[in-house]
Formats: C-alpha cells, structure tokens, sequence
C-alpha cells in the first residue's frame, strides 16, 4: 500500500506531466501534426495509466475498496478504446471522425461504469454517526435527493442546451442516432456529478479522498465534453488541443484516486463538515439560479428568441421538481417540529419521573410539596404527607435477586396509585422509599390506613404521616420531610407494619 508521502510525489509527477502535455500542444510549444499526435497521444497514455492503476491496485484490497476500482477500471479501459479509435481515425485513416461512432461508444461505456463504482463508494459508510439528521434515509430524504438530482441535471442540461448544444444540433441537422449520442455526453457527464456532490455532502461515506479525486477526474472529463460541443456549436474551424485538457487531466485524477492511501478513520474539522452540509443544501438552487440569470441577461439584451421542445419540457421538469421538493420539505418539516415536540415531552416526563416505576421522582415531588406549602401558609389549605418504607427490602434483593426486587417495587408502586386521587402526587424518593402528598383531606391518617390495607400481607411498609393543618409560617419541604421521616422511623422502631402520625 502507497504511503502518504509517496503518494503526494506521485501525484504531483503525474499531473505535471499530464499538464506539460496538454500545454506543450495547446500552447503552440509543439506545432501542427506534431501537436495533434501529442494531444491523442497524452489521452491514450491517461486512459491507459487510469485503467492499470484501477487494475492494478484493486488486487490488494479487499471488499468496497477492491469493487470500486475494478468497476472504474473497467469503465477507463472502455473509455480508452474509444480514444485509440479516435487516434485510428485521425492519425492512421486521416479523416474527420464520423459521429455517431464507435468511438462514442468506448467513451460512453464509462459511464455505467463510473456510476457503479460511485455507488459502491456511496454505500460504504461508517456506522457511528452522530448527526442524523441531514443523513436520515427515509422515504422523504430519499425523494428530496431524487428531486435534487432532477433539478440540478435539468437545469445544468438546459444551460448546456442554451449555450452549446442546441446550436450544435440546429448546425449538423443530426439523424436520431446521432442526436441521442450528442445529448448522450452532457446528461451523462451531469448526472455523474450530481451523484458526486451528493455523496461528497455525506459525511459518513469512507473512501472521501477516492470520492474526491473521482469526482475531480469525471468533471475534468465533463468540461472537455462540454468545451468540445462548444466549438463545434459555433462553428470553430478546429478544436485545440487546449479544449482536450481534461480529457488528460481527468483519466489522471482518477489514476490518483486508484493510488490514494487508505483514508484517516476519524472525522474532519466539524467546520468543514459543515461548509459540506451547506453546500449540500444549497446544491439544487445554485445550477437553477444560473439558468435564471442568463435568461434575464438574454431577455434583458434582446436574444430570446421561440423556445424549441427541449427547453420548454427542461423548464416544465425543472419547475415540477421545484415545486415537488417545496411540497416534501414542508411536510418533512413539519414531521421533524412534531418528532421534536414529542421529544421534548418525553424528556421533561424523564426528567420528572421514574424510569422503574413511572412514579413522580425526588425533585418533582419536593416541587409540588413546596407549592402545597405556598397555598398552606396563604389561605389555610390542609394537606398531609406519608413517607412510606418497605421493610426488609435488603433481604428481598439478596434473597430473591433484584429482578424481583424491582418488580416488587413496581406492585407497590400500583397499588399506591389506587389508594388516591388523581390530584394527588406518589412519588419513589429513592431504593425504597416513597412519598404521597394529598390536599384539601381532613383526615390524611386514612389515607394512610388505605396504604397499608392495600399493600396487605404480603408486602411489609413502615409509614410516618404528617398532617399540616393549622398555619405553621416557620414549615417548609425540608422539615416537613424530615418530619415524615423521624415518624416513619419511629413506627420501624415499633416493630414495623404500622404508621405512626406527626400532627
């Protein structure tokens, strides 16, 4: 396996000689024949450099990272038989290259190719995400990108139509075939990138510089796809070879990204992970505000002229899929504020209650006691408090174990529940002990009476009662606990199995 160091040394030879060739034949270093031998050569060498390396170091590895590179080395393979039938023709026949041809179809071929592989690439993530929610694979999220996806290729594809394409098939009056081949390279080449840009926002996919490179190499292809439909649009009486740049530089970059090393296991800098969500959110708007843009410029200069069948139904499908992804998003929205609302309750009922029994907890309990108190010393209002205690709990848990400890504190916790109101307040204050607090009760001992009819034989409880009737200004949670207590413990002192009452 490539080290780090010896990888950066590679890449830099590699692509200082991938930019010497095409600058030695765009920018008249090499001139004429010699220029044009020079530029197909370059390419010929690229390919073949980009599908032995796939090749080559798909042997060593194993699983997501050996598929990846044998679908892309297959797809550089195909696309390098397409430039030596290009060579062929140029070079050994001498003749204009007939489209369509076979060579559109080596060329083509790496796009299924590429595509399998960046889905390979897609599906190996790490599972220890913390952040779930731009990375959610629901129903929603998986429609959204689908949107996505049509956006940015039906507004990208519309620029490409308005500023190149168009004009290159009004130029060569093209049969079927042939216009299906020059649509062929502009949608692939998007729809590539597209799926690029997505997975490059998803911060869980392993292989981030192998997507990263791949996807510098395919869109180096693109813009070379797209500068030569540019010129043949316009007539240009040659193509340079400068316009083949990326045709060296792209099979290159995806040579590196077959040599890059295994990638570091822990996350980037949180910042820029999110300048990733950012351009993530921002991807389907950016293509189509372009679009705007340039009609308002055309609009605004004069060049608009009758709009042909493949603008208007790229502007309907644009626009559908805008309205669509407007519509998902709200509902999704809306979905997210009720999950979070209902979040939010559960985490106030956790802070508040007891996970074993469901009874109110220590802090809760004191809560409504202090409120108790506050009515008490305002008007009068009576209440009264019991502290209850198990006795013998300890033997129980040693005894029978704490499975059935805790579910006996579960009965007692039930049965609490029936001997009062709903008004009134049960609550564990810890192991087990528990409170109950009852307002507006003349007499809280029968309540207590209850308590200890209701556990019964077969479950021993100590209980102190303490009955604040008349106004006490001096009160407060803390000593009327504490008094709850001491007479909880006096009736453990008496044996047990009672209540003793502090008036």
């Amino acid at each position: 396996m490539i080290g780090t160091r010896r990888f950066a040394i590679t890449a830099a030879v590699v692509l200082a000689l991938a930019t010497a060739a095409s600058a030695a034949a765009g920018f008249d270093l090499v001139e004429g024949r010699a220029a044009v031998v020079l530029d197909d050569l370059a390419q010929l060498v690229a390919g073949l450099l980009a599908t032995g390396c796939c090749w080559w170091t798909a042997r060593r590895r194993s699983g997501p990272d050996r598929r990846w590179r044998v679908a892309m080395g297959c797809g550089a393979f195909g696309w390098t038989v397409g430039m030596a039938l290009w060579t062929w023709y140029q070079l050994v026949e001498e003749r204009a290259v007939p489209s369509p041809s076979p060579a559109d179809a080596g060329y083509l071929s790496i796009v299924p190719f590429a595509f399998a592989a960046l889905l390979v690439i897609g599906n190996h993530r790490r599972s220890d995400n913390p952040d779930a929610l731009l990375d959610r694979r629901s129903g929603s999220a998986r429609l959204v990108l689908l949107l996505d996806g049509v956006i940015v290729v039906g507004s990208l594809f519309a620029l490409t139509w308005t500023t190149a394409l168009g004009g290159l098939v009004a130029v060569g009056n093209p049969s079927t075939a042939a216009f299906l081949v020059a649509v062929a390279y502009p949608v692939t080449d998007l729809v590539l990138l597209v799926v690029v840009v997505v997975l490059s926002a998803d911060r869980t996919v392993v292989l981030r510089p192998q997507l990263r490179l791949l996807g510098l190499g395919l869109a180096a292809l693109s813009a070379s796809d797209l500068a030569f439909a540019y010129l043949v649009s316009v007539q240009a009486p040659e193509v340079p070879p400068s316009a083949n740049a990326g045709f060296v530089l792209g099979p290159a970059l995806i040579a590196l990204a077959a040599l890059a090393p295994a990638p570091n296991p822990v996350g980037g800098p949180a910042r820029s992970r999110r300048s990733w969500q950012w351009g993530y959110l921002l991807m389907p708007y950016v293509p189509l505000l372009v679009c705007v843009v340039l009609v308002l410029r055309r609009t605004a200069i004069g060049e608009v002229g009758p709009l042909d069948g493949v603008e208007i139904g790229c502007g309907f499908t644009v626009s559908v899929a805008v309205i669509l992804r407007q519509l998902v998003t709200i509902v999704d929205n809306e979905k997210l504020v009720l999950m979070l609302r209902e979040s939010e309750r559960t985490l106030v009922h956790q802070a508040h209650h007891d996970p074993l029994t469901g009874l109110a907890n220590r802090a809760l309990f004191e809560s409504r006691l202090d409120e108790a108190l506050a009515r008490h010393h305002r008007d009068g209002s009576p209440f009264g408090l019991l502290f209850v205690d198990l006795d013998d709990f300890k033997a129980v848990n040693d005894v029978s174990g704490h499975a059935h400890g805790d579910a006996l504190l579960e009965r007692v916790a039930q049965r609490l529940r029936g001997c009062v109101r709903d008004t009134d307040v049960v609550a564990r204050l810890g192991g087990d002990e528990f409170g109950v607090l009852v307002e507006g009760v003349g007499e809280p001992e029968q309540v207590a009476f209850r308590v200890l009819d209701s556990l019964g034989e077969e479950i021993s409880a100590s209980v102190g009662v303490v009955v604040c009737a008349d106004r006490d200004p001096e009160a407060t949670a803390a000593s009327v606990l504490k008094r709850a207590d001491k007479a909880m413990y006096e009736a453990k002192r008496d044996g047990g199995r009672g209540l003793v009452i502090h008036e």
